[in-house]
């Protein structure tokens, strides 16, 4: 039994001082990883784990071998003129890139769960800029954190563990000199970790973009802040606000997903990196910077395949294998059901579209590449099982700051089962008659 330090595929956090033991064939104990992180090595073994592919026949899910899958698939794939590929972000970059490729070759369109989350964030900051951070310079220069929407203590469990309560390389102090600000209507568990010096925000619902433009109109003024506050804060704290935001040294505001759900319009994200530059034009000693809270762990990773490789980070459509321009994107594209079968990898729209959108996918052929059942894998027509990135083999991905982490294999994944990159290039090489 040996032990080595290795990075976790938990989240997009990806902690890189987690200690494994394993005889390199079991992983026999883990050291140092969140519960979203012994979830993630716990799905080895887990009950709900597939291990081997599957064909829907007569209404049922059947276990068949891995080349009756493949036929099946490419035939629901040839017999399809507007194929749909959706996920991508719990994947390596490897795999990433082979999706894209797939897309080309069967002039499909393709989207990664970035589209309805960090990736708005992106979208926006091409008209306003923005001042990214890393893990890091958080750990070593913060001394302002502002969680804006995002429950960092669950979500994200070791990111305030390691932002807030580290000392850092340039501070002689760690926790004391470091102000967190929670900004949130629902009373999560963030504000639970909040010291004496912090400030709890809890903002009226749907109220974040008045609070914003106060912010703009009065930044650097705080002396003129109305009587009667805004959006359910009141003027001391709303100064108090002001103060932080002008007055420190290296603060960073953490976009959760608050601010990204559906629902959210999209001028709060774009007035909301207004304030940014605004702020860092106006900051006499320091800056601010933001880092979005994606949730997959490689999320980043398809913005920067897709940029690298096509110049667009999202919502890429093929026609006569060409990028086209097109204003679509997957929720688009269901809500119209401009597609007529549909490749999912290593995500379940089923449980996290809206029901109208989940009933519109279910409609046609379904294609699945995943390790473990979900309600998408229930309504598939063809499962091909995957191994756990990060743990069963390698690959590269980048990290909630738009760092890349290498990961490395552990432990071999199950008796036939290869990696999404290989399940993929299977299904090229397939189509093209290889």
């Amino acid at each position: 039994m040996s032990s080595k330090r290795v990075t976790c595929s938990g989240c997009a956090l990806l902690c890189d001082d987690i200690i494994v033991k394993s005889d390199g064939l079991y992983i026999d104990e883990v050291l140092g990883a969140c519960l979203k992180g012994k979830e993630r090595f716990d799905q080895v073994t887990a009950k709900n784990r597939i291990i081997n592919p599957q064909i829907k026949k007569n209404g049922e899910l059947e276990k068949v071998p891995f080349n009756e899958a493949l036929n099946e698939a490419v035939n629901i794939i040839k017999n399809s003129s507007r194929p749909l590929l959706y996920g991508f972000s719990t994947v390596s970059c490897e795999a990433q890139l082979k999706g894209i490729e797939l897309a080309k070759v069967i002039n499909g369109f393709i989207d990664s769960n970035s589209v309805i989350c960090q990736g708005r964030v992106l979208n926006k900051s091409k008209e306003t800029g923005i001042t990214l951070t890393t893990i890091t310079e958080i750990i070593n220069k913060a001394d302002l954190l502002i969680l804006w929407g995002a429950n960092a203590a669950e979500s994200i469990p070791r990111l305030l563990n390691k932002a807030l309560f580290s000392r850092g390389k340039f501070r002689m102090t760690g926790r004391e000199i470091k102000t967190l600000i929670v900004i949130d209507p629902v009373k999560t568990a963030s504000f639970g970790v909040m010291g004496v010096r912090d400030i709890a925000l809890q903002i009226e619902t749907g109220k974040d973009i008045d609070l914003i433009r106060v912010l703009k109109e009065e930044c650097c003024k705080a002396d003129s802040i109305q009587d009667n506050g805004v959006a359910g804060i009141d003027k001391d704290d709303l100064k108090r606000l002001l103060l932080h935001l002008t007055g420190a040294e290296n603060g960073v505001i953490f976009i959760g997903q608050g601010l990204l759900r559906p629902q959210t319009r999209e001028d709060v994200i774009k007035e909301l990196l207004e304030l940014v530059q605004l702020i860092n034009v106006k900051q006499q000693k320091g800056r601010i910077s933001v880092l979005m809270l994606g949730g997959h762990y490689n999320m980043a990773g398809f913005d920067h395949v897709a940029l690298s490789t096509f110049g667009k980070n999202h919502s890429l459509q093929f026609s006569n294998n060409c990028l086209i321009e097109t204003s679509e994107t997957i929720v688009s594209k269901i809500e119209k059901e401009d597609f007529d079968c549909s490749i999912i990898v290593g995500t379940d729209p089923v449980s996290h579209f809206p029901s109208i959108l989940s009933k519109k996918l279910m409609k046609q052929p379904l294609i699945l590449i995943d390790n473990k059942q979900s309600a998408t894998s229930y309504v598939a027509d063809v499962i091909f099982p995957s191994a756990i990135t990060g743990i069963e083999c390698g690959g590269l991905a980048y990290r909630i700051d738009h760092v890349p982490i290498e990961l490395k294999k552990i432990i071999n994944p199950p008796t036939n089962v290869d990696n999404d990159e290989k399940i993929l290039n299977k299904i090229i090489n397939a189509l093209r008659g290889v």
